[in-house]
């Protein structure tokens, strides 16, 4: 069918009963409140089974999955996922004139004439778009072509913006129809039907959906939350086989979406750094104006913080650990679970340079700021970096080699990220004036020195493994893929940087100048292959969006190592100094 018949069939749809059934929901009300129900309690309905993206999974899930996807954001307006999903299919037409489904692109928005200031739209106005229903066939045709070598072609992001402003207005109807309930179990896990099929299977399950829906509808929570329990256990008594473990599986995979232990992660790993560096602040001031190190107020402050980054790590690693339960894998194959892998190797590798260097807290205060930035990244832009669990691609579905390429490659990431953290301090204290700081600069570059020998151990072996891989996977060691030339770039980037300083060729300034200016070689290989040049065989991890904060994080490191170095310049010329 082409996507202009979809679009007028939705047009035609949106204002037909959904769900095949005003038995189901009875007439909607004229004005109908559509506000959240911020008293209920939805964790039982979120613990229904569905099939969605091709494994089982809580409602709650699915609901967080579609909310994101139209809209942009994890939670819409204080509403509970699923509390706005039973909205949608309870109240269709209030929703049809809320302005909630995103579309990004500014020039989009000016294509199909809509408003050019707003980024979200009601569902009326989008299936109605005279522009939008013309360009349905070309996006019917449009999307990536096939390169002789087997590589996916970088799609042209205004054609991929209108494909997704199509689907998300699908899916929303879907929704709101019952389409998208896939809650009938079948013998196939990826036969499931939906609500509205037209079979004999499942009619348990629809009556007690019925209830649900009629429950919600009247404000009833207390039978809102008997009929979910209802439900559930009808699910999950049809489904083939289903066992304890799969049940604790739905139950764990639901914790983890309400507990949002990457959140409690990074608060906490932020009150950590913001101790570690008072800490910092206090000694040097302590040892310069009488001779001690510490007071009993800087031991507090350090026990604070202490305390707050081995809670932090402990959710992060909980978290993770969650995830991979979930999954059934390492989850590291999207950018999402590389960021979090890689925010949680940064503490790991701090911890073990703090340990083995006499305790320099500098190590804890960087490692605890960059897991921070990793994890609030990670959930300030979850339509960019994808926070949902999905399955593997078939590529990755060797999860010997997953593990062992991925995680080894991705830590070499951490290593380098740390190796980022402690240069900027050091070009810090050249800031503040080089000769004041002599010793703190050769401890610091000492310590910028053994993270980035952690990284190029890591990340050639990892470069190496994933040849292995591609062999495995493709039939070839190495095709000049540029995720294979820019992992080998990365590389020969800090094996310079390390030659160069054992040779003598670059002094201190030097060697953390080069240690901030070549981790954008690490930013290329883990982001702009993916996000920016879109080609090439790793296509199961291109993506879009982010550019913006890149750019802008790449313009201020190179404008600080550009500042010091004129700064220090300014200094030689009057008073030598070391280079």
């Amino acid at each position: 069918m082409k996507m202009r018949n979809v679009l007028f069939g939705l047009a035609l749809f949106s204002s037909a009963p959904m769900i095949s059934v005003t038995s189901v929901r009875g007439e909607e009300p004229a004005a109908p409140p559509v506000a959240p129900h911020t008293s209920w309690k939805f964790s039982e309905a979120g613990m229904i089974p569905v099939q969605s993206g091709g494994r089982l999974k809580p409602f709650d899930s699915y609901a967080r999955e579609v909310v994101l996807y139209l809209t942009g954001s994890r939670s819409f307006q204080g509403w509970d996922p699923v509390d706005l999903m039973f909205s949608w299919i309870t109240f269709p037409n209030s929703w049809d004139q809320q302005e909630f489904i995103q579309v990004n692109r500014e020039d989009v928005r000016r294509q199909l004439g809509l408003d050019e200031k707003r980024s979200r739209f009601n569902p009326h106005e989008l299936i109605m778009n005279f522009a939008l229903a013309q360009y349905a066939d070309h996006m019917q045709t449009g999307g990536t072509v096939t390169a002789p070598t087997g590589a996916k072609q970088k799609e042209d992001p205004r054609e991929k913006e209108l494909k997704l402003v199509l689907e998300r207005v699908g899916l929303y109807r879907s929704v709101v129809s019952g389409e998208g309930w896939l809650l009938i179990p079948q013998p196939a896990p990826n036969a499931w039907l939906n609500l509205v099929a037209q079979s004999d299977d499942g009619k348990v399950i629809r009556s007690h959906f019925v209830d649900l829906v009629k429950a919600y509808q009247s404000g009833d929570g207390s039978a809102f939350e008997r009929n979910s329990g209802l439900v559930r256990a009808a699910v999950e008594g049809a489904i083939p086989g289903f066992a304890d473990n799969e049940r604790h599986v739905i139950e764990a995979e639901s914790f983890y979406n309400r507990t949002h232990p990457f959140m409690i992660a990074w608060i906490f790993y932020l009150i950590g750094a913001l101790g570690w560096f008072v800490k910092i602040a206090r000694s040097e001031t302590m040892t310069v104006s009488s001779g001690a190190k510490t007071d009993s107020t800087t031991l507090w402050v350090a026990r604070i913080a202490g305390a707050s980054t081995v809670i932090a790590f402990l959710a992060h690693v909980s978290g993770f650990a969650l995830r991979c339960y979930i999954a059934g894998r390492p989850p590291v194959t999207n950018r999402y679970e590389s960021v979090i892998w890689v925010s949680l190797g940064v503490v790991v590798f701090a911890t073990v340079i703090y340990f083995v260097s006499k305790r320099q807290v500098i190590a804890l205060a960087v490692a605890c700021s960059l897991a921070t930035l990793g994890l609030i990244a990670g959930d300030a832009a979850p339509a960019i970096l994808d926070p949902g669990i999905h399955p593997l691609v078939p590529v990755l579905r060797s999860n010997y080699w997953l593990t062992i390429h991925v995680l080894t490659i991705t830590l070499g990431y951490a290593a380098f990220a740390l190796a980022l953290g402690l240069a900027d301090a050091t070009i810090y204290k050249f800031i503040q004036g080089e000769s004041k700081n002599r010793q703190q600069i050769l401890g610091l570059n000492q310590l910028t020195y053994r993270a980035m020998q952690f990284g190029v151990v890591l990340i050639a072996a990892g470069t190496i493994l994933g040849g292995v891989w591609a062999d495995y996977s493709w039939g070839r060691f190495w095709g000049w893929d540029p995720k294979e030339v820019w992992a080998l770039i990365v590389l020969l980037c800090y094996l310079v940087i390390l030659h160069g300083r054992y040779a003598g060729w670059v002094g201190q300034f030097g060697f953390a100048a080069w240690g901030v200016v070549s981790f954008l070689s690490v930013l290329m290989a883990w982001y702009g292959v993916n996000f920016i040049l879109g080609v090439g065989l790793h296509s199961y991890g291109f993506s879009t969006g982010g550019f913006s904060a890149v750019a802008t994080f790449t313009a201020i490191h190179l404008a600080y190592v550009g500042y010091a170095a004129l700064k220090r310049s300014k200094w030689m010329t009057s008073a030598p100094a070391a280079s």
